[in-house]
């Protein structure tokens, strides 16, 4: 049992784990995060894919031996604790006059001829030193005690980073990412999480009132813009979500990740000997005498054409006939009974924008902020406030008073020595 407590509590372990915990994040970074499993596989190859299917690498800060590995750390972090915290608790709780005075740390002494009242009074009253009440055989004791409770502040940051990981910890667990898709000029309340088949509903909508997008004079895009309404009942709040200046509600960040656009065609049919025009779209199948549908299954461009990829559909005899028609070339043909049906793509009359949105939720966030801020507190601690202890002996002898002059600190003890001779000199000064 003390070989496990000894191993839990070793500084050594801290660092493995960390040096863990940091290996992961480079892969969470480097690995596109939450993506379809089939992605991994075409991007990676199937072996090196399954392997990071396999290990959660696609979504790494939630994989099981992340989380493994940060209660892990917590376990050790709480274990180094407890283990060194009664060496500090006892320098905490060291009583300054608890000092062997013939044997004062980094020594200093000098000789004065003032009255003893006149020095005691520069020492308490300018200087700021306690006197002690205990009797040290004739010898006065004068002691300053600088900082004590910074000896508990590295416990403070040991404690601030057990905040910081149980906060990371809430988030991984009952946080969640996903995406959501919101059509121009519609409402949406759905997200889909990377991780889970299963929808999850809002309870407020998003109203996409307009999608801009902005372009470099490559034609590259250069941001997206997503003019939103949140409505929350009878609550609505209007914001813009950008690249880099995301939204928060409710505890949920919604990020400008990606965009989409629906087409609609304008398709001119000859049929019968008639020329007629329809509104094609991906929402809005073509009927032709209530027997026959054109489908609309793909869309794009090539070479600066513009293309759509149909589906002709006989609903009587259950044929369907994939085509490709492209503005301004040749048009479609369709043997339909003893007649021929043509397709023409004449122009797109209307693009509607899709933006899709990546939504967050970080239960842990607040918590991990605490965290941090009472790190700096207690970093400042650490490195700003050192506990140091000076001490100020008084020996009376007939025609003159011996002063023997001592200090104690934590790590800075290099200027311990020039600090008592400051004092001195102070005191020589003044008397």
């Amino acid at each position: 049992m003390s070989k496990l407590w000894d191993f839990l509590s070793s500084a050594k372990l801290a660092i493995i784990l960390f040096l863990i915990l940091a290996f992961i994040s480079i892969f969470g970074t480097i690995i596109p995060q939450g993506e379809p499993s089939q992605f991994y596989l075409m991007k990676y190859g199937p072996s090196l894919g399954k392997i990071i299917l396999f290990l959660k690498l696609d979504d790494a800060y939630r994989s099981w031996w992340y989380v493994g590995t940060l209660f892990f750390f917590l376990a050790n972090l709480i274990a180094c604790s407890i283990k060194r915290f009664p060496i500090s608790w006892k320098l905490y709780k060291k009583n300054p006059l608890e000092i062997n005075l013939e044997n004062l740390p980094y020594k200093y002494q000098i000789t004065l001829k003032s009255s003893l009242l006149e020095i005691e009074n520069f020492i308490y009253n300018k200087l700021k030193f306690k006197k002690a009440e205990k009797d040290f055989n004739g010898k006065i004791l004068f002691y300053k005690d600088l900082n004590r409770w910074a000896h508990l502040s590295v416990y403070l940051v040991h404690f601030s980073i057990i905040i910081v990981i149980i906060g990371a910890l809430i988030g991984a667990i009952w946080g969640y990412r996903g995406n959501m898709w919101i059509i121009e000029g519609q409402t949406s309340n759905t997200v889909s999480p990377f991780k889970s088949k299963e929808p999850i509903f809002l309870d407020f909508s998003i109203k996409l009132n307009k999608f801009t997008i902005e372009f470099y004079p490559d034609g590259t895009p250069k941001e997206y813009i997503s003019n939103v309404t949140v409505i929350d009942g009878n609550h609505t709040i209007d914001a813009l979500i950008k690249v880099n200046s995301p939204f928060k509600y409710k505890g949920l960040t919604f990020y400008q990740a990606n965009y989409d656009t629906i087409p609609e065609f304008k398709i001119k049919v000859r049929y019968k000997g008639e020329d007629r025009f329809y509104t094609l779209s991906s929402f809005s199948p073509v009927s032709i005498d209530d027997r026959y549908t054109i489908a609309l299954n793909d869309f794009g461009s090539a070479h600066g054409l513009i293309y759509a990829k149909i589906i002709f559909f006989d609903s009587e005899t259950g044929q369907q006939i994939p085509g490709i028609i492209i503005q301004g070339f040749p048009h479609f043909n369709i043997p339909v009974d003893k007649d021929r049906l043509q397709i023409f793509l004449e122009n797109v009359e209307k693009i509607t924008y899709v933006s899709g949105l990546q939504v967050k939720r970080d239960p842990g966030v607040p918590v991990v902020y605490t965290g941090f801020t009472l790190i700096i507190i207690g970093l400042l601690g650490v490195y700003f406030f050192e506990p140091k202890t000076f001490w100020i002996i008084l020996i009376p002898e007939k025609d003159r008073i011996i002063l023997n002059m001592g200090a104690y600190a934590k790590r800075e003890r290099d200027t311990l020595r020039l600090k008592l001779e400051e004092i001195g000199k102070q005191i020589k000064s003044f008397l």
